[in-house]
């Protein structure tokens, strides 16, 4: 299987800390593929997140 955009993560992850934007989703992925977080770990933090207006 292929995964689209895989290589777009890094980019992606860098913009938003260059225009400080938060994009949650994107910033535990980039940890998952780049940094060897855990999926359960990256998963549970998305989960409980505190919640704000969007």
């Amino acid at each position: 299987m292929v995964i689209e955009s895989i290589d777009n993560i890094e980019v992606a992850y860098e913009l938003s800390k260059i225009h400080n934007i938060e994009m949650p989703i994107v910033e535990m992925v980039y940890k998952v593929i780049y940094e060897n977080l855990d999926p359960r770990e990256a998963v549970k933090k998305l989960m409980t997140r505190d919640k704000k207006s969007e």
